[in-house]
């Protein structure tokens, strides 16, 4: 655990290589405990994006931070649909797959996220 400025992390939200690849965010996107925390994972995730393959998405999907959890499910539908649609480079179609399957992930977890708070 990181105990920077007093305050435990779990360690399943530090980042020690920043990355934009799926497998490296779907543990921290599982394991988020609840709506707040899975924003932050996924506003970190964003954060990750370098400009040199962020220019490799379209222009609707490059920006680098989502205001609220309905804009994360919005944005998850954008990823989605252009990746469907998408005709490019094999490296283009490599970083809009990433982003595509850790914005549904999320979509799918706040989904789960805000079904159980239903239930409690």
């Amino acid at each position: 655990m990181d105990h920077t400025e007093g305050r435990a992390k779990p360690s399943y939200l530090k980042l020690v290589v920043p990355s934009v690849e799926f497998k490296d965010w779907q543990g921290r996107i599982q394991m988020a405990s609840d709506i707040d925390e899975l924003v932050h994972v996924i506003r970190s995730y964003l954060a990750a994006w370098k400009p040199r393959q962020l220019r490799h998405l379209p222009w609707n999907l490059a920006a680098t931070t989502v205001p609220s959890s309905e804009a994360l499910v919005g944005r998850a539908v954008l990823t989605a649909r252009a990746e469907l649609m998408f005709q490019g480079s094999d490296e283009e179609r490599h970083l809009l797959q990433q982003m595509s399957l850790t914005l549904s992930a999320a979509a799918t977890r706040l989904r789960f996220l805000k079904g159980f708070n239903n239930y409690l």
